[in-house]
């Protein structure tokens, strides 16, 4: 007696739920890869205006003093400037940050620009 050609539904359930967890797999690491992405380009935005900021500091040497702010996208800046030991010679503090969820992130530069 020969067999009929062709497949079971029980191999057919569980190509099926081999897949379903394939795909649910998948799924998942499609969403913490975005929300990676979405960090990255906010770290980067944050990056970009804190090195606008100290090359502008560089190239009107601020008086000593505090400045806030706030940029387009969220971000709001700290920008601290401190008279140094050496005359004519200041040290710039800038401190951006945004709201990440419940947390707060920051990124922090330091610069003495020349005088």
């Amino acid at each position: 007696m020969r067999r009929p050609r062709g497949m079971t539904l029980l191999e057919v359930l569980v190509a099926l739920a081999v897949l379903a967890i394939g795909v649910t797999a998948l799924q998942g690491l499609l969403g913490a890869s975005v929300r990676g992405i979405a960090t990255d380009v906010r770290l980067t935005e944050a990056m970009l205006l804190a090195r606008s900021l100290l090359a502008e500091a560089a190239v009107r040497a601020p008086e000593p003093g505090h400045v806030e702010g706030e940029r387009p996208g969220a971000l709001h800046y700290v920008r601290d400037t401190v008279p140094t030991a050496h005359p004519g010679l200041r040290e710039v503090h800038v401190r951006v940050s945004w709201e990440a969820g419940q947390a707060c992130e920051l990124v922090e530069m330091v610069r003495v620009p020349p005088p």
